[in-house]
């Protein structure tokens, strides 16, 4: 019985070192939390985890948010998943990550990641979106399905005939 005992706890305690040796400072990591943050409207998490660039446009959802009953803002958390789908390393401080979420919350699936030095010297990765990335159009932003768009053009001064 003692064996059993003293086994228990060295799986428990292993189990535990296991546990806390997580990275939580990967950029898939901080990608999957600053998504959660968002979703529950936990700006200050979100600006934590992100660029001074990014900030911005956490304000403005910010605002927004205050209008958003608190029943909405936990119904929304509490049925929102995230899948990291894959990371493409740009640079040495740069990656990109690609994610779902059900609901979909943002209109990319990709987010841009820094790695900068916080005010200890540590190594952090961070979010970086930037209004200018989203409103020109950056294409790292654009999902494919938007990318393909079929329009039919004619040209002026082409001339078409009537049917009665």
């Amino acid at each position: 019985m003692k064996k059993q005992t003293s086994l228990f706890m060295v799986m428990l305690l292993a189990a535990t070192v296991l546990y806390s040796c997580k990275n939580t400072n990967s950029p898939q990591a901080v990608t999957e939390k600053f998504l959660n943050s968002f979703v529950q409207m936990d700006y200050e998490t979100a600006r934590s985890l992100s660029t001074r660039n990014t900030w911005e446009l956490l304000d403005i959802w910010a605002s927004f948010a205050k209008e958003i009953p608190e029943s909405v803002k936990k119904e929304k958390a509490e049925h929102f998943k995230v899948k990291i789908t894959g990371n493409k390393k740009e640079s040495d401080s740069t990656v990109i990550v690609s994610y779902t979420t059900e609901p979909k919350i943002l209109p990319f699936n990709k987010l841009r990641l820094l790695r900068q030095r916080d005010i200890e010297g540590r190594e952090r990765w961070k979010v970086d979106i930037s209004t200018l990335d989203l409103i020109g159009g950056e294409e790292l932003y654009i999902e494919e399905e938007q990318k393909a768009v079929d329009v039919e053009r004619i040209p002026a001064d082409t001339i078409r005939d009537k049917e009665d």
